[in-house]
């Protein structure tokens, strides 16, 4: 059941929707009694949670969340291996002052679920922030969440935004969107859209699961019930401000259509950089600005010199720096929870294949942030001639930079033989230099190179890529120490479609079969 454009336009402009699954209310019940089951008695899951509660899978096979995530991820959508139970206690503390609006308050104890105003971290190390929706949330509400049992809490059209802003502006705290949910509902966010869990006043827990689904192919035509070619603020829209440059190109972006110039009826002169916390006014100023190229390549080389792909480490009470991004002031820089690109890059990447002389050149400069900036500009657009340029950043020493050349190549898709090479060498030979972990969990900077290895596998798979040159490099990232490599190269190998490729995935998953009518000691053989 795919959108229709008055939907789609919703979710351009508040940057989600709310969908009733087509399923019995059964099975959300079944989900609901699996899902306390297994976190009040087993273990907690983390990814493993949908393989324990494969019902859920009805959820999102049913045609209207599948419809829907086809109609804004496309067709050859990947649902991550990714995923999480967000839980809410219930809370002894009784605070009359509580709102809407108000930042991090006090969980129950025991909670798995953030109350302060986030975006969230990519999955295990950081991704860089897309206007363009490549990367969808879902939550999943299996059982009846009123207000009083604290659901979700989102802020319509912050997703654009580089960094949540605070709710002092009347106008915006209107955009805080904090409503009773049904049992079943099913939400789809853009991903980087702004929330917070809220605490939960009942006796009983709340459970949410969150899933994720990445874009496997760049839009060559609208993959929803498009009508109208034409964008247009939708009658749902619940932002005050209005971003008719911004949500347009992104409109134009999923039907398909070549970078279009941006809006030049109030056009903008010039370019002026910088981390305005008035996001809406920033968005418009990417997007509606008529700086030539040689004033964006100069505001952008602006940012060179200053380290900016290190990362700002945090310290603990004792003063030690610790394995945690300080994201105080949120610096635009390098950091393992999702990187915001500078407003020059994205504004590069709108102007399309005009931009690509700039952005090669870019793409080889000393300075390693300016070389992820311009690779991420190059993966937006698609520029297929610079699949050489991007395969070369793949010998590049500085971890970060070889994963935005990855991504950049993912996101172009098409023409990666140049890269093949480079891409089995990434997922075979180890880098000693790469081997300190990045994040309290441990997760190595290895360990993301190698998952945006086989993600541009998939999307050049997707695209129709050498099927045959791939096949070997999927089956060998089978055995990585990294599950969520072996997750994705499964998915690699089942879009191979051979019988050489069916069987290794079979056997790999055979081999790892787990029997989930074994519950808690209950049959335990």
């Amino acid at each position: 059941m795919l959108l229709d454009d008055e939907q789609v336009r919703e979710f351009v402009t508040n940057g989600f929707l709310r969908l009733t699954p087509d399923v019995p209310a059964q099975v959300h019940a079944e989900v609901d009694a699996l899902l306390r089951h297994a976190c009040e008695r087993e273990t907690w899951y983390g990814n493993n949670i949908l393989a324990r509660v494969p019902k859920m899978h009805v959820v999102l096979d049913c045609p209207v969340v599948r419809g829907a995530v086809i109609s804004l991820a496309g067709e050859g959508f990947h649902l991550h291996p990714h995923r999480a139970v967000h839980s809410s206690t219930p809370t002894t503390v009784a605070d009359s002052a509580l709102g809407p609006t108000t930042d991090a308050p006090a969980m129950g104890k025991g909670s798995r679920a953030g109350s302060g105003w986030h975006q969230d971290a990519q999955s295990p190390l950081s991704r860089a922030r897309h206007h363009v929706p490549r990367y969808l949330i879902g939550f999943y509400f299996p059982h009846a969440t009123p207000l009083a049992m604290g659901p979700t809490r989102m802020q319509a059209g912050s997703h654009l935004f580089a960094q949540p802003v605070p709710l002092t502006d009347t106008a915006q705290a209107r955009t805080v969107v904090f409503k009773d949910v049904p049992a079943g509902a099913f939400f789809l966010l853009h991903f980087d859209m702004v929330h917070a869990g809220f605490p939960n006043r009942t006796e009983s827990v709340r459970y949410m699961v969150k899933f994720v689904f990445a874009r496997t192919r760049r839009p060559l035509a609208p993959s929803w019930r498009n009508a109208d070619a034409s964008w247009r603020r939708p009658r749902a829209a619940i932002p005050e401000f209005d971003l008719p440059a911004t949500w347009g190109h992104i409109w134009h972006w999923m039907r398909g259509e070549a970078a279009r110039p941006a809006n030049m009826e109030h056009a903008e002169p010039g370019f002026a950089d910088g981390d305005s916390l008035d996001q809406p006014a920033r968005l418009e100023r990417i997007y509606r600005c008529d700086a030539t190229l040689p004033q964006l390549r100069a505001a952008l080389l602006n940012h060179a010199g200053q380290n900016k792909h290190e990362r700002t480490l945090a310290r603990n009470a004792k003063g030690q720096v610790i394995a945690m991004d300080d994201v105080r002031g949120y610096p635009r820089r390098w950091n393992e929870r999702a990187v915001a690109m500078e407003d020059a890059t994205y504004a590069l990447a709108a102007r399309g294949d005009a931009a690509v002389p700039v952005l090669l050149e870019l793409v080889d400069h000393d300075d390693s942030w300016i070389r992820i900036n311009a690779a991420f500009a190059l993966g937006e657009i698609g520029a297929t001639s610079a699949v050489p340029r991007l395969a070369a950043l793949l010998a590049d020493p500085h971890q970060q930079v070889v994963r935005q050349a990855l991504d950049a190549l993912a996101a172009v898709g098409e023409g990666l033989a140049p890269a093949l090479p480079a891409i089995e060498r990434l997922l075979t030979r180890s880098n000693p230099d790469w081997q300190e972990a990045q994040v309290m969990r441990g997760w190595t900077g290895e360990d993301q190179v190698r998952l945006n290895a086989v993600f541009a596998l998939l999307c050049a798979v997707s695209a129709g890529e050498d099927l045959a040159a791939i096949e070997p490099i999927a089956i060998a990232a089978l055995g990585d120490k990294n599950g969520y490599v072996s997750a994705v190269a499964i998915d690699v190998l089942v879009r191979i479609g051979t019988p050489a490729a069916h069987a290794a995935a079979l056997r790999f998953l055979a081999e790892r079969r787990w029997d989930d009518t074994l519950i808690g000691g209950v049959n335990p053989f």
